[in-house]
């Protein structure tokens, strides 16, 4: 299935051209990671240590159910990967075995964060019914060119342990086109009760450099919560960096409730991101192949202006 109407026009009129003249030779289009590279030669991504395919999923296109709609999307992938010739291996056992978290993100009631290119995110992990003590503070530099987001230090104090990388995004854009971003990010674990009343300052005592953006310590944050089911029942294979792991995840608007989102998404990390240029290309074109030509209805009416981010929607900041 092509995925606008443009591309069926498109495709008619190539036909009528080889009707008319003989074949057609259209110029194809540059890879983006080739894009990328051109725009920032080595080393200048040398902090983008991983890459992220995202495909967002109507739930109103799936099952209803949460467990049936995971087998569901799943198999429908297996089938579009397995026509176009893509290896994806599945998990002998517990593939679609739950996890559960809530992902809160907080910011002003106008988003001075997210204008100042800065996202910041609280995940509960749940031990049975109970939230666990200890929670995952990520603090992200997004929003802005690559260099800039790269450019942000995003140093972390008054922790043991914490953990800065770079990461590159791949999802559909407007115009039904694939793009990318750069995001990076440094997480750490601390007592929820480390982060107070979730303030400016609370997060800023642990990465100072909120604390440099104009807005009082005290400015109050307001949080928009999720609430996260995914299971992890396999992975897509790319040449040079072996099996990428699959998460599907779903989120609703409150424990329990009916799913309002669903995502497709596999990885890889730690690599040089200027040296596994065939990964690169093969998991764009299974982007386009599975996602863009056969499976392109599962999205969300207009949802090429998320680019792929749950993110984005839950917070309504399209592209």
């Amino acid at each position: 299935m092509f995925r606008n109407k443009v591309g069926r026009s498109l495709v008619a009129a190539l036909l009528a051209a080889v009707a008319a003249t003989g074949p057609v030779v259209a110029a194809e289009p540059v890879p983006l990671y080739q894009a990328m590279v051109k725009a920032y030669p080595a080393p200048a991504l040398e902090q983008v240590e991983g890459r992220e395919y995202k495909f967002l999923i109507d739930p109103a296109q799936t099952r209803p159910k949460l467990d049936e709609a995971f087998a569901d999307i799943w198999q429908q992938v297996l089938r579009a990967a397995e026509l176009r010739g893509f290896k994806v291996t599945q998990k002998e056992k517990d593939q679609f075995r739950i996890e559960f978290s809530t992902k809160e993100y907080f910011d002003t009631p106008d988003q001075a964060l997210w204008k100042a290119g800065y996202l910041v995110r609280i995940s509960t992990r749940y031990s049975g019914e109970q939230p666990e003590s200890n929670v995952s503070v990520t603090i992200k530099s997004i929003n802005r060119d690559t260099a800039a987001v790269l450019a942000r230090p995003l140093k972390v104090v008054g922790v043991e342990k914490f953990k800065t990388e770079a990461e590159d995004g791949v999802g559909f854009m407007p115009g039904g086109k694939l793009g990318q971003y750069v995001e990076k990010g440094s997480s750490f674990n601390v007592p929820a009760t480390a982060l107070g009343s979730r303030t400016v300052g609370d997060f800023g005592k642990f990465v100072p450099e909120l604390l440099a953006l104009g807005l009082p310590a005290g400015t109050k944050l307001v949080g928009s919560t999720a609430y996260s089911y995914r299971v992890k029942p396999g992975a897509v294979v790319l040449p040079e960096v072996g099996p990428c792991g699959v998460s599907m995840e779903a989120w609703s608007k409150s424990k329990g409730g009916a799913p309002y989102l669903y995502d497709f998404s596999f990885a890889y990390g730690d690599v040089d991101f200027y040296a596994v240029g065939e990964a690169h290309a093969v998991g764009e074109r299974f982007m386009d192949a599975v996602f863009g030509d056969h499976l392109y209805r599962l999205q969300p009416a207009g949802g090429e202006k998320w680019g792929g981010s749950k993110v984005r929607f839950l917070m309504n900041r399209p592209l």
